[in-house]
């Protein structure tokens, strides 16, 4: 499930690395980045719900915002389903990189969960919370010139040899920031979550999907 359509980045390296059968839900009142905690608590309940629904045993919170707000709700109030969350990579990035950039939206840079991931490297994190980006790229998408106006602002706004794609969305401008600035060292969750799925379920062969909207 996502917030919107930043998910389908991380739907197609699943079926890529891990193969399967998918349900991919869109919650049309998103995207969630710069909404209040209630909100997005509710939306995520709904969504996964859609999902069980649908016959899902694994739920993917392809979403940063979703899994730092209500992935601990979903698993209290729902013990049967394997829920899977997603997180900025900024361990790999700091183990590589002298000074990182983390672009994320303010929900997820407020989290006492991002809190934890850079603690102890607060003086190498550039945090970079705009809560519009996620929105901008989903009302420019398909639109390559408009796609790559938003990698140059956040390549102009990055300062780090490094940069995390703390959204899923964000990584729909990941070849456009690579074709700006090569040398920048880019980041995002999609392997972590490939990584966590394949730890529990056996690899497929074959992949299939079925998207579905709610909102």
């Amino acid at each position: 499930m996502d917030s919107g359509i930043g998910g389908i980045t991380t739907l197609c390296r699943l079926m890529e690395i891990c193969g399967g059968n998918y349900v991919y839900v869109r919650d049309k009142m998103g995207p969630y980045g710069d909404k209040d905690a209630a909100f997005i608590a509710n939306r995520t309940m709904a969504a996964c719900s859609a999902l069980i629904k649908h016959g899902a045993e694994i739920v993917v919170l392809a979403c940063n915002t979703a899994t730092d707000t209500a992935i601990s709700l979903m698993r209290r109030l729902d013990k049967k389903t394997v829920f899977i969350g997603t997180e900025p990579a900024v361990k790999p990035a700091l183990s590589e990189c002298k000074r990182v950039s983390v672009a994320l939206t303010p929900a997820c840079s407020r989290s006492r969960r991002f809190a934890s991931l850079i603690e102890g490297n607060e003086d190498r994190v550039q945090i970079i919370a705009s809560p519009c980006l996620a929105s901008e790229i989903e009302d420019a998408y398909g639109d390559k010139d408009a796609l790559n106006a938003l990698a140059e602002r956040l390549v102009s706004a990055a300062d780090g040899d490094g940069l995390v794609l703390g959204c899923t969305h964000y990584v729909f401008l990941r070849e456009y920031i690579r074709r700006l600035k090569p040398e920048l060292k880019l980041y995002d969750g999609n392997d972590g979550v490939a990584r966590q799925l394949l730890s529990i379920k056996e690899k497929e062969d074959f992949s299939t999907v079925k998207f579905i909207k709610i909102g």
